[in-house]
């Protein structure tokens, strides 16, 4: 009876496996994730960009913004596109670096959202 309750234990546990959208065989995980599904990781990733801090001297052109993100390398299929912006103003102190146009953008770029963090912009 216990060999007959092993067996089954350990049939049930390797279906479970094979059909798990975590683990298991690779293909079945892109079938589940083609279906619609999340993949097992509780709905849609995040793609986290954050800003650079930058500085200029007063009256000079704005540089250019960067930013880093994670993870890296993106994901198969998305890519980043657009630009950072800036609060407004010229006067001496600190700015706010928006997301701008700042998208993703590919074939699965719906799969991903962004989470954004901030930096400051100082004008000197």
């Amino acid at each position: 009876m216990f060999k007959k309750v092993l067996l089954l234990f350990l049939l049930f546990a390797s279906l479970s496996m094979l059909i798990s959208c975590d683990g298991g065989f690779p293909f079945i995980s892109e079938m589940w994730e083609k279906s619609g599904h999340s993949g097992g990781k509780g709905g849609t990733s995040e793609i986290i960009i954050k800003a650079n801090s930058a500085i200029k001297a007063k009256n000079a052109p704005d540089p250019s913004f960067s930013y880093t993100f994670s993870p890296q390398p993106l994901p198969s299929g998305v890519s980043l596109t657009g630009e950072l912006s800036r609060d407004p103003g010229e006067d001496y102190g600190t700015y706010v670096i928006r997301q701008g146009t700042v998208e993703l953008t590919g074939v699965n770029a719906s799969k991903y959202k962004i989470k954004y963090i901030s930096n400051v912009f100082t004008i000197y």
